[in-house]
């Protein structure tokens, strides 16, 4: 049976990792989400992208596992352990490599959609449902999701999810950038297109495929935990800091308006046992 749509997950190499554990502990929570969609739509599934000598623990039986031989990165691949360009680069490539490799393959087995997917985010299981309701789409953008720091009960409710997260939009295999092996292909549009999540959406606007916003929260970024590439820290220690309701109180009241509360209803219908 042919895909409907493929999730491609890029998970960075062991030895870029600060903790491999938490690395797969992470990588559980988003295949459990993945598998959550799965049980419902046989036709969705997912492939992870790793480095030859990753060592892995079981997943569900809706994942392919793809191999690659890849350098990793030669630097830090986190913020704020090293020059932010030079960051940024390696993991754009990195990422970017590892999403195309797989993306090319789904796209080989005649998977119709295909979405990147940070292995750390949550996905809703409403999703394939917007894909069959109109499956002749370009494809879909989220520009509505949570912000969620890990193990906690409270996000922030995001207007403009796509600008924050690679796991961002679903767009029809036949439109993509792809080639018939990530080797011949432009290295700056692995990068751009396939390594970052802010060049997508305008490429498919300039190439006469634009994307439609999918107007629900759709997606879960995770935040706080030690192998988030941007470091993003808690709320209370970033934009709901309560020195920052002095120091800029238009932008802390903002945030709070944004506040809400991830219960047990709304998680389910990410993940579950």
């Amino acid at each position: 049976m042919k895909s409907l749509l493929t999730f491609v997950l890029p998970l960075v190499s062991p030895l870029a990792a600060k903790n491999w554990n938490e690395v797969l502990d992470r990588l559980n929570e988003t295949a459990r989400s993945i598998d959550n969609i799965h049980r419902n739509h046989k036709n969705v599934v997912a492939i992870l992208v790793v480095n030859k000598e990753a060592c892995l623990r079981p997943l569900p039986a809706c994942f392919e596992i793809l191999r690659v031989d890849l350098p990793p990165p030669q630097m830090s691949v986190y913020r704020g352990d090293c020059n932010e360009e030079e960051r940024a680069e390696a993991v754009k490539w990195d990422k970017g490599y590892k999403i195309a490799h797989g993306m090319i393959h789904a796209k080989q087995q005649g998977s119709q959609f295909l979405m990147g997917v940070d292995a750390d985010d949550l996905l809703s299981n409403e999703i394939p449902n917007i894909i069959q309701r109109d499956c002749s789409a370009n494809g879909w953008y989220i520009n509505m999701g949570w912000l969620l720091p890990h193990g906690s009960r409270w996000g922030l409710a995001l207007p403009d999810f796509q600008n924050w997260c690679g796991t961002h939009a679903i767009v029809r295999a036949d439109l993509l950038p792809l080639e018939e092996s990530v080797e011949v292909m432009d290295p700056a549009i692995i990068k751009g297109i396939y390594g970052h999540h802010r060049e997508l959406i305008p490429y498919m606007a300039k190439a006469g495929t634009k994307l439609k916003p999918i107007n629900f929260r759709a997606a879960v970024y995770v935040v706080n935990h030690s192998e988030g590439n941007y470091m993003r820290r808690g709320l209370m220690q970033s934009v709901l800091a309560p020195k920052k309701l002095f120091s800029n109180p238009k932008n802390f009241l903002m945030w709070l308006s944004r506040l809400r509360y991830f219960g047990q209803k709304i998680e389910k219908t990410f993940i579950c046992d």
